[in-house]
């Protein structure tokens, strides 16, 4: 039988400080993604699983009124499907802006990610957002 040996100082021992150590680093990493990147990123993973119609549900209104529910399923069916799985994505950075050109003044980001498909490598994909009284909310989506 294999005895592990733990050093002990006042009790605390190194596995209590290797598990602070990691609870410390996920909380910082976490700490680095706002708000308005988590918002992006559930908004894509719903797009990534062909969840079309509540990506539709969750984006802003004008999105909405401008984009209707079976013209976003078609462009979706033709430009997204053929990209296949995400095999990853990686934030790539964000802009803030007080208005953006056919829109009222308000709180506005543009946040953009490096992402890899199945069938295309090296894919920039921008998600526009809108800031309303209940959070984030996707404003346009765009594939480069």
């Amino acid at each position: 039988m294999r005895q592990i040996l733990l050093l002990s100082v006042n009790g605390f021992t190194l596995q209590k400080l290797f598990l602070l150590a990691s609870l410390l680093v996920c909380f910082f990493t976490s700490a680095e993604e706002t708000s308005p990147i988590s918002t992006a990123r559930a908004w894509l993973t719903l797009v990534d699983s062909g969840e079309y119609h509540e990506s539709w549900q969750q984006a802003d209104q004008v999105f909405q009124n401008t984009t209707p529910k079976a013209r976003w399923q078609t462009a979706l069916d033709q430009i997204r499907v053929p990209l296949g799985r995400v095999m990853s994505r990686t934030y790539f950075g964000t802009a803030e802006y007080n208005s953006l050109p056919g829109l009222p003044n308000g709180e506005y980001l543009v946040v953009k990610f490096q992402t890899e498909f199945m069938n295309k490598e090296a894919v920039v994909e921008t998600l526009s957002l809108s800031k309303a009284a209940d959070g984030w909310h996707s404003l346009g989506y765009l594939i480069d």
